[in-house]
């Protein structure tokens, strides 16, 4: 790797303001359609499990992308990857622009997720390799504000377009986003590190789709049929051998495709696990209050997505301040801060009744604090590691956001169908989706607790080796 920059360069931000677009776009439309669900279930003709697969399916396709991303790093430029992922996003946006049909329209999802799988751990590759350690806070912040926007007027901007002019002009409105991502790609990003002709590991890349597969149906499985159903225990056998023989073949390969020695650094092993349930619990809100506020409040899927609007602002805005204070002050103030603003919001969640301002309110604590917690937990682990794993941690932290972010809907739309199953009626509909909600947010508060420990583990924990 060439020796870095002291400096930012333009062409160097604007280049991950290129990369940073194709990820915004693609979660905006993951977070615009997550408030149009109720409107899919009925006029696809199909239920709130069936429904989430265009989040939780996409959430899983770029899971099993990203875990390639330290191969495609070696293997491919920068700009070769996110030329060929931004065409194929564009392609799956102008299919559902079009699209009347529920497989159709979940094809079209997949396509972007393809995207958006290469383009996320690209941002961060970019960063990693070509910013000074000491702007790396900082540039970790912008890459985050730019992503962070997506959810931020995703849920309103697609609630006004749903109820105004149909949820297919939320597809047409995004091309020309994605369109100006291109452009600006081609001319900027490039290349720093040497090629090489590695070959793909196969295996490995099975083994750990096997994983990620089974893990996001036996979720599924166990919140709608319990973990004592067969096909529960058996989805449970083949997620857990599909990790564990990954991680018992991996050490005999020269190349494997993510190196798992990185776990031996508790830094990274611990943020990693805390990383895991901070994101579940995250999106059980962002599946969950949208549906609540219109099922339970009835209001529209425009008031919906307008509720979740000041929390994901805050978590813009956190992201890149956070990012400097992390650059001045280290990672300890930034990340307590954070931990200390989503365990409060989560609580809040929990024993506040189920109310819009409520619910408004709440959210935007919780995001408050993932805008100062979530960029410079990531940060703050890779930076402590040696250079040769940065690249996997990179991909490994992606692609675990992306699979517990899979997780969290799952499991939102897992309890919530619980109680919703129960209901022969419209009236009972409604008492059914208070109930799924007020338990799910209960079980958040559980994981949240376990999460803050871990996460406050991190910053007493060493950097060495177990």
């Amino acid at each position: 790797m060439t020796q870095l920059e002291e400096k930012l360069s333009m062409r160097l931000i604007l280049s991950v303001v290129a990369i940073g677009l194709l990820g915004f776009s693609d979660i905006m439309l993951e977070t615009a359609l997550n408030v149009s669900f109720p409107l899919l279930m009925t006029e696809f003709d199909v239920t709130s499990s069936t429904v989430q697969w265009l989040t939780s399916g996409v959430i899983l396709l770029t899971s099993m992308i990203v875990i390639l991303s330290p191969w495609l790093k070696k293997r491919f430029t920068n700009r070769s990857q996110f030329i060929v992922a931004t065409v194929i996003s564009i392609t799956g946006v102008l299919i559902n622009a079009l699209s009347g049909d529920f497989g159709l329209t979940l094809f079209g999802r997949l396509l972007q997720g393809i995207g958006g799988g290469v383009g996320m751990p690209l941002m961060y590759n970019v960063i990693f390799e070509q910013v000074p350690e000491n702007k790396r806070g900082t540039m970790v912040g912008i890459g985050s504000l730019i992503i962070s926007f997506a959810p931020a007027i995703g849920p309103a901007f697609g609630g006004y377009l749903t109820q105004n002019f149909g949820w297919h002009t939320v597809f047409w409105v995004v091309l020309p986003v994605q369109i100006g991502s291109l452009i600006l790609g081609w001319f900027t990003i490039r290349q720093v590190s040497s090629l090489t002709k590695e070959k793909l590991d196969w295996v490995g890349w099975l083994l750990l789709s096997t994983f990620f597969v089974a893990g996001i149906f036996v979720i599924e499985r166990i919140s709608t049929h319990g973990i004592t159903n067969i096909i529960s225990l058996m989805l449970l056998v083949i997620m857990f051998g599909g990790i564990i023989s990954y991680l018992v073949y991996a050490p005999h390969v020269t190349n494997p495709l993510l190196n798992t020695n990185i776990f031996k650094f508790k830094v990274f092993s611990l943020s990693i696990a805390a990383s895991f349930i901070m994101q579940v619990v995250n999106l059980t809100f962002n599946y969950a209050v949208p549906m609540t506020i219109q099922l339970v409040l009835f209001k529209d899927s425009q008031v919906a997505g307008l509720a979740l609007l000041p929390g994901a602002l805050g978590y813009a805005l956190m992201a890149i301040i956070s990012g400097r204070i992390y650059d001045c002050y280290g990672a300890r103030k930034p990340i307590m801060i954070g931990l200390a603003l989503i365990m409060i919001g989560t609580l809040m969640m929990a024993v506040l009744p189920i109310s819009l301002y409520g619910m408004l309110f709440s959210f935007m604590v919780i995001q408050l604090g993932f805008g100062f917690w979530f960029g410079n937990n990531m940060t703050h682990a890779i930076s402590h590691v040696p250079t040769a794993y940065q690249s996997s941690g990179n991909s490994i932290f992606t692609a675990t956001n992306n699979y517990s972010a899979a997780v969290g809907i799952a499991m939102a739309a897992g309890i919530i169908s619980i109680f919703q199953k129960r209901a022969d009626s419209a009236e009972r509909l409604i008492t059914a989706t208070h109930l799924g909600a007020t338990w799910l947010f209960r079980v958040d508060v559980i994981l949240m607790t376990l999460a803050v420990i871990v996460s406050v583990r991190v910053l007493t924990t060493v950097n060495k080796s177990l």
